[in-house]
């Protein structure tokens, strides 16, 4: 680069103080994250730990926190993308600061990564962002804008080949951004765009000229100008969306039927409500409230359809679009539910539940590669939620890994003791290990947790029966099937499994009262895990193919005959 500034000057030994500090600070700042966080800040801090090490998140930088837009430059999500950042910058900086001086090429850096975190929180206000990358890339729009500046004075062929070589680095950057989740493109863009602003506006100092010129100081008025104009329309943008926001989760004219709800009193909530919607039919809030209250009382397809109504009007909602995706997943509606799973992750990327509620969906889609992503990608980002936990237990589940499953089980668990997804989950992986023992346990322990009223409580009861029949415990096994018949209901699905299992009625008939194929997927492998724990294998093997070939694949119980073809194999 010092050989085509033909007037700058490029004695040896010249210090770039300011690069130097600012590689410092962010080293610094990673290592004091390191001691506090340990291995969470090598791997990815959850959004909660980014937060309180400063990151920027626009619904609390523009309500006060304005700090946030700087210390956000100096917090990083992980190791890679830390050094990262700090090794490019540690490449260009150093030849950009000779340039320009330390003052100017500091004062340009915290410009540029001002306007990029201002830039971000416009677009994405309540997604977490976090880097120096904004400001590195103001780095390279400085050297872009010090090209175009001086290309009268500089070498022709030394500002081609420069700008060449830059912008196509920045194109791949830029190119990858946008077809990856989780990168801020927004403060990529505007940081750049600062950066080649500032290369006009405090243009270096040849030989011989003043270090500061008339032309300068209008320069750091214009800055100035900018970055007061870009925080102002942060600002306004972040109170619309939380205004909005704020308006639908607790309206002041809805208070008495948002009081019903809060009581648990959803059918008040419903009748005033519908009073609301006969004089305002598009009324956004009335229909998220109704959709909540549709919701308490177990109506999925009403809840969904006034959710609907609501995303009209505010088609990004994060709540809104979280609550539509969860309703399509208990209609079975999947391909749906995935379309607004991906619109959930590109509103939010930085956010776990978006991810947990498409890898559920991929789950049930039979893609076990994409679930197991989305898994690994929800636990990354809350490594301490439960929930993310249970998923990726189901997701390893599928690809026949008991092993793994039983360990984000039982972390699922020890975060929340009570997670009954978790249960069931870590209740098959035991089984699918031929672990009949913890099976049992697990059973048990589900049981007393949720009562034999819980819709989970039959399966418990079908398990630990047919792992008691393995473990030859005969007699507890009767005493837990006959509790089961006296207080199960006998209408309900899966009762004539239990049924069958106290020798009440043959297999016959507890395939005929299995009406669809998901019944039936159930019906054939408990019949045929019961018949097995008897050595009854000639018996069991008509039913067992008939699971692999025809049962649900989204179900446990196809994963556990796969697990137990796969083990038959080796």
């Amino acid at each position: 680069m010092e050989s085509g500034v033909q007037k700058q000057d490029t004695k040896s030994g010249y210090m770039t103080p300011a690069t130097s500090a600012i590689v410092a600070a962010n080293i610094v700042m990673f290592a004091v994250m390191a001691v506090f966080t340990g291995s969470q800040a090598i791997t990815g801090p959850n959004n909660q730990t980014l937060i309180d090490f400063g990151a920027d998140i626009g619904i609390r930088a523009m309500y006060g926190e304005y700090w946030r837009i700087v210390t956000n430059l100096f917090v990083h999500i992980g190791l890679l993308h830390c050094f990262m950042n700090m090794w490019i910058f540690a490449v260009m900086g150093p030849n950009v600061e000779k340039i320009y001086g330390v003052f100017k090429f500091t004062l340009a850096y915290f410009f540029a990564g001002i306007v990029a975190s201002l830039t971000s929180i416009y677009m994405h206000p309540q997604q977490i962002s976090a880097g120096a990358s904004g400001a590195v890339f103001g780095v390279f729009g400085l050297w872009f804008g010090f090209l175009l500046a001086n290309k009268s004075i500089l070498q022709e062929n030394f500002v081609k080949s420069n700008m060449k070589s830059a912008v196509v680095f920045l194109i791949m950057v830029l190119a990858s951004g946008f077809m990856r989740s989780g990168i801020d493109n927004a403060a990529h863009v505007g940081g750049v765009v600062a950066g080649f602003l500032c290369g006009f506006l405090l243009s270096p100092s040849f030989p011989g000229d003043p270090r500061w010129r008339k032309k300068d100081f209008l320069g750091l008025v214009v800055m100035l100008a900018i970055v007061a104009g870009a925080f102002y329309l942060s600002y306004v943008k972040t109170h619309k969306v939380t205004n909005l926001q704020a308006v639908v989760l607790s309206p002041a004219d809805l208070k008495e039927p948002t009081s019903y709800l809060k009581n648990n009193k959803p059918q008040e909530a419903i009748k005033l409500l519908d009073v609301v919607l006969a004089k305002q039919p598009n009324h956004p809030q009335a229909h998220y409230l109704r959709a909540h209250a549709f919701l308490m009382l177990n109506n999925e397809e009403k809840a969904l359809a006034d959710m609907n109504q609501t995303l009209k009007k505010f088609p990004q909602m994060l709540p809104a679009l979280q609550f539509k995706t969860q309703r399509l997943i208990n209609l079975a509606r999947f391909q749906e539910a995935l379309t607004v799973a991906d619109k959930v992750v590109a509103v939010a990327p930085n956010e776990s539940l978006g991810y947990q509620l498409r890898s559920s969906i991929y789950d049930r889609l039979d893609n076990t590669a994409k679930c197991l992503d989305d898994a690994n990608e929800a636990v990354r980002l809350d490594p301490d939620n439960a929930n993310a936990h249970s998923i990726r237990g189901y997701a390893y589940m599928n690809l026949g890994l008991a092993d793994d499953a039983v360990k984000d089980f039982s972390k699922a668990l020890e975060i929340d003791p009570g997670l009954v997804g978790a249960m069931n989950g870590r209740m098959f992986a035991y089984f699918m290990q031929s672990d009949y023992i913890d099976c049992d346990k697990q059973c048990m322990s589900t049981l007393g947790k949720v009562g034999m009223s819980d819709r989970c409580a039959p399966f418990a009861v079908i398990m630990a029966a047919i792992c008691r029949k393995q473990l030859r415990k005969l007699p507890e096994r009767m005493a837990l099937l006959n509790q089961a018949i006296q207080t199960l209901p006998y209408k309900n699905w899966p009762f004539p499994i239990i049924q069958y299992m106290n020798e009440q009625i043959i297999a016959e008939s507890v395939f005929q009262q299995a009406t669809d194929n998901d019944k039936m997927t159930e019906a054939k492998t408990y019949v045929a895990f019961d018949l097995l724990a008897d050595n009854k294998g000639a018996e069991a093997s008509p039913m067992i193919m008939w699971v692999k070939e025809h049962g649900n694949k989204a179900f446990n119980e196809y994963d556990m005959v796969s697990a137990l073809l796969l083990k038959l194999k080796k």
